[in-house]
């Protein structure tokens, strides 16, 4: 059987936003694949534009909970939400339920973020349980401090001898938005990993779709379009990531 692979997501969306072709590419490909997700996504600005406390770009309107007949989220219920959406887009990936895994990183009793440690720990773990895996995660040249933290544990980890086989970071759509507004280069040089075929590219639509649903009395309520609908839409119109090596 050919070695697994473990993509670490710090937040729900992020294995599909900013790793799902490449984990379907390793579904397709036969490799036992797992996906951990890194919090529960207590953490969003999307919590406000759901409960009409702030107008929705996404929207285009500001929710009324009352007309639409649902309750106002709480932290504990948009997580649920979250959580459910990465279950149901791991599964349009291709990756098995046993394979999904959820930690909880931004417990409210040790601190809502990431820290280096809690990442290092949770990477730790799973080198125990799948010791020949590769494992991929978001790039410690991240603007944002979870992604960032969980890529430097991986790299320090590699660096360590902890790691035998391949490590890949991934450059998420706010990072590339980033240095693409700046003029600034691509780390790594800019490598792609593009949908190999027309199937591929169908599974990570299918994956968006999953963080766009909209149907509260189901408990779905399109948190990551709420979030962040202009970089799935900028993933949909050209479907690649940019990823790089270690110490890249």
């Amino acid at each position: 059987m050919s070695r697994p692979v473990i993509f670490y997501a710090p937040h729900a969306d992020d294995e599909t936003l900013n790793m799902g072709i490449t984990i379907a590419e390793h579904v397709a490909a036969g490799r036992p694949t797992h996906v951990v997700l890194m919090t529960h996504g207590r953490v969003t600005g999307a919590l406000d534009a759901i409960n009409g406390t702030t107008y929705s770009g996404y929207w285009k309107a500001t929710h009324d909970p009352a007309v639409e007949g649902y309750e106002p989220l709480t932290k504990d219920t948009l997580a649920e939400a979250r959580v459910n959406e990465f279950h149901h887009a791991c599964g349009q990936l291709g990756v098995p339920k046993e394979n999904q895994h959820v930690e909880y990183l931004d417990d409210p009793a040790t601190g809502e973020t990431i820290t280096y440690d809690e990442a290092k720990a949770v990477i730790e773990k799973y080198i125990a349980l799948y010791p020949d895996a590769d494992h991929y995660t978001l790039s410690y040249h991240d603007i944002h401090p979870d992604h960032a933290v969980c890529g430097q544990a991986l790299q320090d980890l590699y660096t360590a001898g902890k790691i035998p086989y391949y490590i890949r970071f991934m450059i998420s759509m706010a990072t590339r938005n980033d240095l693409e507004a700046k003029g600034a280069a691509i780390p790594g040089g800019g490598w792609k990993d593009v949908p190999t075929d027309s199937t591929i590219t169908q599974k990570v639509i299918n994956a968006c779709r999953c963080y766009e649903a909209w149907a509260p009395t189901l408990g779905a309520y399109a948190v990551g379009y709420h979030s962040v609908a202009g970089q799935f839409d900028k993933l949909l119109a050209n479907p690649f990531h940019y990823m790089h090596m270690p110490g890249q």
